[in-house]
């Protein structure tokens, strides 16, 4: 018989009961332990149906409503799943809504080469009130985690019916049970009574995990865990007749180290910003342009205000890289800088790289 442990570890949120009703009374809250409990009937129909037996061993690494989770987070969850890395065949964190697509982007870019699945998962409705999703999306964890017919691995969050990269999650709605969606490509794959995988994004998707550069993974020893994350961004969106002094009061001030602009169309920042913009590029301070249409493609290729950051490289173009993505990967590269690995042109040489499937450069013709 084929054996399978998975490391679940629960971080707080929803599922473990961090709701407002709830957060004061600690026997509502509930920890790795219980999740185990709740899917002991799945794990004994893998032994019985599928001839694997599946060992599931608790850890509650933190209990915060993830709305509080900071990258101080993200590095011990990082750096618990490099000192597990051996002992353990798969993981699966139980996480808190708010915040799930942030943190399985930054595990994305922090376990470069990961050779086993990381599932993340989480619920609507805490475990232990009706009509909970709780059980389903750690079943559903579970399949995933455990599949053997399907080599999964890398970061993943399984949430509803979707199954999806871990540089591609947003949050869609905070009512539906399908909280989840793939943001700007098609999900790795669906699941219900069966598992639907799309072939093409799942490969995809793992092509990224290992490389010329480094192989992936076998043992701890092999796991690139590059886990510092420098958070001095500031996000912002953009108004019209917004002040161009904004940008130099916030590095001269508060020592911001990047930003991102959420501005118009397809990144077009208006130009009564092009000071600002140049301030920031001789200083070396970087900026990602994204914009606030909700399926946009930040590309700076469709009018002139676009045009004019490509052409003086005043700016970085997101494309079609989500808020999460850009700000998780912005963060990692500038800690990057910092230990001076990279320099200014190499971080924004990087952001349009896609180096974990967040980013699809999109270069449009005419006729």
């Amino acid at each position: 018989m084929l054996s399978h442990k998975i490391l679940l570890i629960s971080t707080g949120g929803t599922i473990a009961g961090q709701i407002a009703t709830n957060r004061k009374d600690n026997q509502d809250i509930r920890k790795a332990e219980d999740f185990s409990e709740l899917i002991k009937p799945t794990v004994a129909l893998f032994q019985n149906k599928w001839n694997i037996r599946v060992i599931i061993e608790p850890y509650t690494l933190f209990d915060l409503d993830s709305s509080d989770i900071v990258p101080d987070q993200w590095c011990s969850l990082a750096s618990l799943i490099k000192e597990k890395y051996d002992d353990y065949d798969s993981f699966i964190v139980t996480h808190g809504t708010n915040t799930l697509a942030y943190t399985s982007a930054a595990l994305s870019f922090a376990l470069a080469n990961i050779n086993k699945p990381v599932v993340f998962t989480g619920s609507q409705i805490p475990s232990n009130m009706p009509g909970s999703d709780a059980l389903g999306n750690l079943n559903n964890s579970m399949r995933i985690a455990a599949w053997r017919h399907h080599q999964m691995k890398g970061v993943l969050t399984v949430f509803g019916s979707h199954i999806i990269a871990g540089t591609r999650v947003k949050k869609d709605t905070e009512f539906d049970y399908d909280a989840f969606k793939s943001f700007g490509i098609g999900s790795i794959g669906r699941i219900g009574r069966i598992i639907d995988i799309n072939q093409t994004n799942l490969q995809k998707h793992l092509s990224y995990l290992s490389n010329d550069a480094y192989p992936k993974a076998i043992s701890a020893k092999n796991l690139i865990c590059e886990n510092e994350f420098d958070m001095r961004i500031a996000s912002l969106t953009e108004f019209p007749g917004m002040s161009p002094d904004i940008f130099k009061s916030l590095v001269e001030n508060n020592d911001i180290h990047g930003f991102i602009l959420r501005a118009f169309g397809a990144g077009d920042a208006s130009t009564h910003l092009s000071n600002a913009f140049k301030y920031l590029k001789n200083n070396e301070i970087p900026i990602v342009v994204t914009t606030q249409a909700a399926r946009g493609n930040s590309n700076f290729q469709v009018n002139f205000p676009g045009q004019y950051l490509k052409e003086y490289k005043l700016a970085i173009p997101a494309y079609d890289m989500s808020i999460e993505s850009q700000t998780t990967k912005l963060a990692w590269l500038l800690a990057k800088k910092n230990k001076r690995e990279i320099n200014y042109k190499q971080l924004c040489t990087e952001m349009i790289h896609d180096i974990r499937g967040e980013i699809n450069v999109l270069q449009e013709v005419g006729l």
